[in-house]
């Protein structure tokens, strides 16, 4: 059993906070026995390929220590682990947008993003030249707009000249090197783009296997807003505002029926119940879980996960991250949100408890994944007030659910 696996059965919400201790203390047990091995066994060998193989042996030693439990030890092998490391990357790559053009922009400015990661002697020339190609596409309108339904042909218009507006002032200021702007600029870009792509995506691009369609699914993109209380009714949050201290607290969480369409559908069918409304929150320092009420509770559902490059989600079938399978949405993201397992099965999950999960790089793998990647299925993310949640504290609650948008989106059997 994994460790937040452990941590997050369903029938034991409350044990979550040792078991991921427990696997991060037997990570750093190891490892440091076997990098003084790996020195010893490299000082007393000859320099060269020759000279390295007890360091590989080594780590290939701790790797099995582990149990091969770790994903790090998996990416090391993999050189085609691509995974997104924030909300807004993981729910854009997740949407089934067909026009080709269109991703080729997204490709050049994802480049563009990467590339400004460099510290120093950044590309400049190379990053130019990547927009001057998207401007060009821009200017192919018919072309940009290909897939869009006729009724929300205006709304795409008005995208695509957001867009080239955009890509002007990136444009611009790539030519002055500003990198504060460089980095804004194409932020925004990317932002129209996933905007452009929702209008263009036409639904699933799978068809659900016929053992479920008897289930609620989501066929595209939900948003539900919580409203947050404290425990003790004080005005313990910041007021969005900046009018200062407020009672209650917002979060937004955008649900991906793309790629989790039983587990969207299920969370947001919950939600339109009302399942979540006055209900007291665990929180502790890896997680926010959030427990359904007694009286309406919800049968299980399967785990549903869609890898990368897959056109359709494994069922109750965790993914083999260590061959270098990886998720579309990552757990490995603070603010990715999931069922919880149900006890003694990891085929399974929990129709009505759910959780906020609090990534932490620091207690990650060394390809900087979470240690229970592959093994819970994300269905969507916290994409605004990330803040709030690590302000969460035990016994604070949930005074409202609501589906701000994409209720239309539910298919109910």
């Amino acid at each position: 059993m994994n460790a937040l696996g452990a941590g997050h059965r369903a029938a034991s919400a409350q044990k979550a906070t040792s078991s991921p201790a427990r696997a991060v203390a037997r990570a750093r047990r190891v490892v440091p026995s076997v990098q003084c091995a790996a020195r010893k066994e490299q000082a007393e060998a000859p320099l060269g390929r020759e000279g390295l193989m007890p360091f590989f042996s080594a780590l290939a030693s701790s790797a099995l220590l582990l149990g091969m439990s770790s994903p790090a030890f998996a990416v090391l092998n993999s050189p085609n682990a691509q995974i997104p490391r924030s909300p807004d990357a993981a729910l854009r790559r997740a949407i089934p947008a067909f026009n080709p053009e269109v991703k080729r922009i997204q490709k050049n400015l994802e480049d563009v993003q990467y590339l400004m990661r460099i510290p120093q002697n950044k590309p400049w020339a190379s990053m130019s030249s990547s927009v001057a190609d998207a401007l060009k596409v821009t200017a192919k309108r018919d072309v940009m707009l290909a897939g869009v339904p006729p009724a929300s042909l205006e709304a795409a218009g008005a995208l695509l000249d957001s867009l080239n507006e955009t890509l002007l002032k990136l444009q611009l200021a790539l030519g002055t090197k500003a990198i504060d702007a460089v980095s804004i600029r194409v932020a925004n870009c990317l932002e129209v783009i996933g905007n452009l792509e929702l209008l263009q995506a036409p639904g699933l691009r799978f068809v659900m296997p016929k053992d479920y369609t008897t289930l609620p699914r989501l066929v595209g993109r939900a948003v539900v807003e919580l409203t947050l209380e404290r425990g003790d009714g004080s005005a313990g949050f910041v007021d969005p505002s900046g009018s200062g201290p407020a009672k209650q607290g917002k979060m937004v969480i955008t649900v991906d029926g793309y790629s989790a369409p039983l587990s969207a559908g299920n969370f947001i069918k919950n939600v339109q119940d009302g399942l979540y409304n006055n209900r007291t929150l665990n929180v502790n320092y890896t997680s926010v879980f959030v427990t359904g009420s007694p009286e309406q509770q919800r049968p299980p559902i399967p785990l549903e996960i869609l890898p990368a490059g897959e056109f359709e989600p494994l069922y109750r079938i965790p993914l083999d991250v260590q061959s270098g399978e990886l998720p579309v949405l990552p757990l490995s993201i603070s603010g990715a949100v999931t069922f919880a397992h149900l006890p003694d099965t990891d085929a399974y999950l929990s129709g009505t408890d759910w959780f906020v999960y609090k990534f932490d790089k620091q207690q990650a793998g060394l390809a900087g994944l979470a240690f229970d990647e592959g093994t819970f299925g994300v269905f969507g993310y916290v994409t605004e007030g990330l803040g709030t949640v690590t302000t969460l504290t035990p016994g604070d609650r949930i005074v409202e659910a609501r589906v701000v948008s994409g209720a239309d989106k539910l298919v109910l059997p």
